[in-house]
Formats: C-alpha cells, sequence, structure tokens
C-alpha cells in the first residue's frame, strides 16, 4: 500500500503544482457558464418556448431553469473526461522519458504499478468534478434555478465517482498503449474538441440521425452524461411541465407524459434505442462495467509490459 500511496502523492502533487493544470480543469465549465451568460442561455429558452408555445399548462416561468442544468450537466460529463486525460499526461511523459522503465525493475510490483498511476486521475477527477458540481449550482441560481434537492445531490456525486472511474479506466488504456508525450498531446487536443460532441453537450442527441444516435450505446460517456441529465433535470423538468395535461398539439392527441417524453429525448434528458428508451440501470452498468473492463485489461497489460 505504501508505493501506491507515494506513486499516487507524486504523480498528484507534479499535475497539481501547475496552475495552468488546474486552470484548464476548469475551462470548459467556465467558457460555458461565460456563453450561457451572455447570450446562449437565453437563445435556447425562447427557442424552447417558441417550439412548445402551442402546449397548454406549461410554466415557461422555469425554462430557464431547465435549459441551464441540462446544459451544466453535459458540462460536468466533460470534466469526467478531461481531468483524468490531462492528469494521465504524467504517466505518458514518464513512459517517453523511461522513468516508467525504473519502476518496472524496481520491487513494485506491476499490479501495484497500475493502480498508484491510475488513482491520481480518478482521485483528482473526483475532487475537481465534484467542485465544478457545486459550482454549476450556484451559477443556476443566479439565473433563477434553485439548489437540487439532498436526494439528487447525493445521487449526482454518485455519478460523478462512477463516470470518473470509467473515462479514467478507459483513457488509462489509451495513455498505455501511446506512451509517447506528444503523439498523447495531439490526442489531448482531439479529444477536447470531441467530447463536447460526445457528451451531447454541444448538440442535443436528439439533432443527430437516427443510426447516428443508436452508435452513442456504445460509448460510455454518453451514457454517463444521459444519466446525469436526467437527475439534475428532474425538479425543473417538474416544474415546467407539471401542469401539463393530456392534449392536442399540432393536430395529434398526446398524454401529458408523452410530450414530457418527447422534450427528454430530444434534450439527451432519456435515451432512446430505436423505440426502446434505455433505463437508467441499463447505463449505470455500461459505465462502470467499462471502467472494470479496462481497469483490468491494464492490469493484465502490465503485466506482459516489457521495457524499453
Amino acid at each position: 500500500m505504501r508505493e501506491i500511496r507515494v506513486l499516487t502523492g507524486r504523480t498528484m502533487k507534479l499535475y497539481l503544482k501547475n496552475p495552468l493544470s488546474i486552470l484548464f480543469s476548469f475551462v470548459y465549465m467556465l467558457l460555458f457558464i461565460v456563453l450561457i451568460s451572455m447570450f446562449l442561455g437565453d437563445y435556447m429558452a425562447k427557442g424552447m418556448m417558441e417550439v412548445y408555445a402551442g402546449v397548454e399548462g406549461m410554466d415557461f416561468s422555469h425554462i430557464r431553469w431547465l435549459v441551464d442544468t441540462t446544459s451544466m450537466a453535459g458540462v460536468l460529463m466533460i470534466n469526467c473526461i478531461l481531468v483524468p486525460l490531462n492528469v494521465l499526461t504524467i504517466m505518458v511523459q514518464d513512459s517517453s522519458d523511461n522513468r516508467l522503465d525504473s519502476f518496472l525493475v524496481s520491487a513494485v510490483s506491476r499490479d501495484k504499478l497500475v493502480i498508484g498511476y491510475w488513482l491520481a486521475p480518478f482521485l483528482v477527477g473526483i475532487v475537481m468534478n465534484t467542485l465544478c458540481f457545486f459550482i454549476s449550482q450556484g451559477f443556476i441560481m443566479m439565473n433563477g434555478g434553485a439548489w437540487l434537492g439532498m436526494q439528487s445531490n447525493i445521487e449526482m456525486i454518485g455519478l460523478i465517482v462512477a463516470n470518473t472511474f470509467s473515462a479514467t479506466s478507459i483513457l488509462f488504456v489509451v495513455a498505455m498503449l501511446m506512451k509517447n508525450a506528444s503523439l498523447y498531446s495531439t490526442f489531448t487536443g482531439i479529444m477536447s474538441a470531441l467530447v463536447g460532441f460526445i457528451t451531447g453537450a454541444f448538440l442535443p442527441i436528439g439533432m443527430f440521425p437516427a443510426n447516428i444516435q443508436k452508435i452513442f450505446a456504445f460509448i460510455p460517456a454518453h451514457h454517463g452524461a444521459t444519466m446525469m441529465r436526467e437527475v439534475m433535470t428532474k425538479e425543473p423538468l417538474a416544474a415546467t411541465f407539471g401542469g401539463v395535461a393530456d392534449q392536442t398539439v399540432q393536430g395529434t392527441f398526446m398524454t401529458a407524459h408523452e410530450i414530457v417524453d418527447i422534450y427528454a429525448a430530444e434534450n439527451g434528458i432519456t435515451y432512446m434505442f430505436g423505440n426502446t428508451q434505455v433505463t437508467f440501470p441499463i447505463m449505470l452498468a455500461v459505465v462502470i462495467g467499462s471502467g472494470l473492463l479496462f481497469l483490468v485489461f491494464s492490469i493484465f497489460w502490465m503485466k506482459r509490459y516489457k521495457k524499453h
């Protein structure tokens, strides 16, 4: 255990001693807050009001709260990916500079070596993302929203742990296979650009073609973002759609439940695989299962790794 603690502490200190590393942990959230505050939040809220103007019983005074929670849930999932991604740069740099080879010939077992390197991005990710979660709630309250209830807060922290676990395990394998610092830096840049689309933060999944939407079933990060949106929007969704009754909308009779389901599916609050809704337990199993699978693979691969 001492070896794991020392290696984990070393990696965390190397990451946290660089102020830019900490800034990059919050950059997406800060960027979204600026964009939403300046114009994007009002634009999205007005767009929703126009689309659902024909639905009787909606309380549009809560639509901004709903839009903000939907957006910030996606940002939190982005952070669950980018924070471990950045921390793992240290392991790749160790491999590139042959420091990893020195650890391999030491008395430290390879299992402990994997856990030591893996724990640092996992723990930093949990702390950073939990802090981001509470900051995001403060931002939502500033715009007229409300602080989530105790149960929702606990569920969100649990999802932060689960999503950080999955993202860390998957990215750990990528970092081990790349070894080269410059190549990993390129990968980091590509991921930073794509992660917003993978999580549905930039574009709601309802805007993608049906065949593309099915591909998201194989992306744990998408399931993680969907679960976060489901938890964070539970209260604002009820406040906005709580007064909606069964009615005819644009010539089609719809139940209140169907109206809410359409909104939730189009905005990534629920995930439909074809005509079947993927349940919360299944999505959670995909997220945790993928983390366990890749972590086991990491240990297996490290046992067979040969030094340069």
